[in-house]
């Protein structure tokens, strides 16, 4: 066996160990855990899940190496001046806390689960529903990507998630997202196992909610492969993204509203949205793309214990990732204008 092989083997084999210490985790978690955790004062039972991230930063080596040659090649790419070894435990922390999406505020307490939220900026989102035409609700995965949908949930809010269908969530959240029929919001999930025209599909769909007035929930920052992706650069690297949420806002005229959710101490998670804008029919829709992702490069840059799992990316060479990734990104394809017709065939959604 060559010395490349040897190295290949063992990074498999690593790989492996990693991924079932972390389903491990997982399943003692999800069992034992979290049942008494949502009983729990959200913010000790914030405190102690992130404490489990940064003990397991600090006893596991293998773990703590993946971890800090993640946020160094990041701080490198951005040219962050942070503190890598603060910012990498903390991350640890926080990474733990997100897998774990909305759980933590399960329960039938709708005032314990609304207090855990700071809002700022909502007479924005109120801005835009007065318009009554639906509002295009611009989500991104910095921070709790997944809380602005139970916030929306506790509010009583109609709105429906244009995504793959999330796991690991509170079992309000799935039971909202079990709802079927004409709005329901399982014809809403796009899976990547689908074949055909189903991207056609989901865009008239949405494009029907939008028309009941209802708000959609989708992520600008979704890495995903068919043929109205369009490349944009982020934390460094260029990748294919969708443009869904532009085509959507521009074909529909309903507002675009973007929303960040940091996860703070305590428990806590700030909600903010932005001014409603509306997507002009001739817009760029790569520049709109690439603007966004810049939106979301600065509140990395300014708060990189929110990232999640961006550091990541570049550390991924799995087929998957090397699908999504363009190392020279060509001028036409960074510029080419979606089809009017909505030509999206087998979407394939990396997030």
């Amino acid at each position: 066996m060559d010395p490349d092989e040897r190295i290949e083997r063992h990074g498999r084999r690593s790989e492996l160990m990693r991924r079932s210490g972390m389903n491990l985790r997982k399943w003692l978690m999800n069992t034992f855990a979290v049942p008494v955790l949502r009983r729990m004062p959200i913010d000790r039972a914030t405190n102690f899940v992130e404490s489990i991230g940064r003990w397991e930063y600090d006893r596991v080596p293998e773990l703590r190496r993946h971890i800090d040659q993640a946020v160094a090649e990041a701080a490198q790419r951005m040219n962050a001046s942070w503190d890598l070894s603060t910012t990498a435990r903390n991350l640890s922390g926080r990474l733990t806390r997100w897998r774990l999406r909305d759980v933590l505020l399960d329960g039938p307490d709708a005032d314990r689960a609304l207090n855990a939220f700071e809002i700022v900026g909502g007479e924005h989102l109120e801005q835009a529903m007065a318009e009554q035409r639906g509002v295009v609700l611009l989500s991104n995965h910095f921070g709790g990507h997944i809380l602005p949908a139970h916030w929306m949930l506790r509010k009583n809010l109609d709105f429906r998630f244009l995504t793959e269908r999330p796991r690991h969530l509170s079992k309000s959240l799935e039971t909202y997202f079990s709802s079927t029929g004409t709005m329901g919001q399982q014809e809403m999930f796009v899976s990547r196992k689908k074949k055909g025209n189903d991207g056609v599909a989901s865009i008239i769909r949405s494009l029907r909610v939008l028309k009941s007035r209802y708000i959609i929930l989708v992520a600008s920052d979704v890495r995903w492969l068919d043929n109205q992706s369009v490349t944009a650069q982020f934390l460094g690297e260029h990748w294919k993204f969708t443009p869904i949420w532009a085509i959507l806002a521009q074909r529909s005229g309903a507002p675009v509203v973007s929303v960040y959710c940091s996860m703070l101490p305590g428990g806590t998670h700030r909600l903010e949205f932005a001014e409603p804008r509306h997507i002009a029919p001739n817009a760029d829709i790569s520049e709109l793309v690439q603007q966004e992702l810049r939106q979301i490069e600065a509140r990395v840059l300014a708060d990189p214990e929110n990232a999640n799992d961006y550091f990541f990316w570049a550390l991924d060479h799995s087929p998957a990732a090397a699908e999504l990734r363009v190392i020279t990104p060509s001028t036409d394809t960074s510029k080419s204008m979606p089809s009017p017709h909505f030509g999206i065939e087998s979407p394939v959604l990396r997030k």
